[in-house]
């Protein structure tokens, strides 16, 4: 086999997947196929949701000083 010859695979990148009940219907349904197919992430998917809700509220609730600037630190201070 060549390397020209490309391989008869599903690009996930491809498939459009808009906004509103379309793109809520993609998105439960391709959660529903990797927790089917991999057993492990039955484990980690509630661990998963309770810390990334955790984070949005404390992203949420921080208080910025000026909206619109960023609010993490630079990397080196001037």
């Amino acid at each position: 086999m060549t390397e020209d010859t490309p391989s008869p695979q599903i690009n996930v990148s491809k498939i459009p997947g808009g906004g509103g009940v379309a793109g809520t219907m993609f998105a439960v349904i391709s959660t529903v196929i990797f927790l089917i197919g991999i057993p492990a992430l039955r484990y980690m998917f509630p661990a998963a949701i309770v810390l990334g809700c955790g984070a949005a509220l404390i992203i949420h609730f921080i208080r910025h000083e000026t909206p619109g600037t960023s609010w993490i630190l630079p990397a080196t201070k001037k």
